[in-house]
């Protein structure tokens, strides 16, 4: 794996570390505070702008918590300054609604920034029925 691929799935790592620990700073210095960006969470309207997406990322952290949560399967795609990485997301529900792990399939989109990968766009939407996969082992937040 080259460097960049792998600051890129640090930076990728790095959002799931910040929602797992329900951590607002982290998450607001991950993003690329830009009226370009796009968050698309599950079950949400889309949002655009940097504004709009940090407002819910404090509405989810202050009604929801801390919530273990992991990619797996990623995959990145680099194009010049801005990358892709498809994977699923692995999310332990059983600390708020006693289901298991459900999982999601999400698009996170970075750009190269001053040096740094920031996110860009994350789109993450409900896996179909029956298409769940195996949940590999769980990530630790800490």
């Amino acid at each position: 794996m080259d460097e960049q691929t792998e600051a890129i799935l640090v930076a990728n790592d790095s959002f799931y570390r910040a929602l797992s620990l329900a951590d607002f700073n982290a998450m607001q210095r991950l993003w690329l505070p830009s009226p370009d960006a796009v968050c698309l969470h599950p079950g949400w309207p889309a949002l655009h702008g940097w504004e709009a997406i940090r407002e819910s990322w404090k509405s989810i952290f202050k009604n929801q918590g801390p919530l273990h949560v992991w990619a797996s399967e990623a995959q990145v795609r680099i194009y010049n300054q801005t990358a892709e990485v498809t994977c699923l997301e692995n999310i332990d529900t059983g600390q708020v609604a006693g289901a298991g792990i459900i999982q999601t399939r999400a698009t996170n989109v970075f750009r190269l920034a001053e040096g740094q990968w920031k996110l860009l766009e994350h789109h993450a939407v409900p896996l179909p029925p029956g298409s769940a996969r195996q949940v590999p082992e769980r990530f630790s937040p800490n």
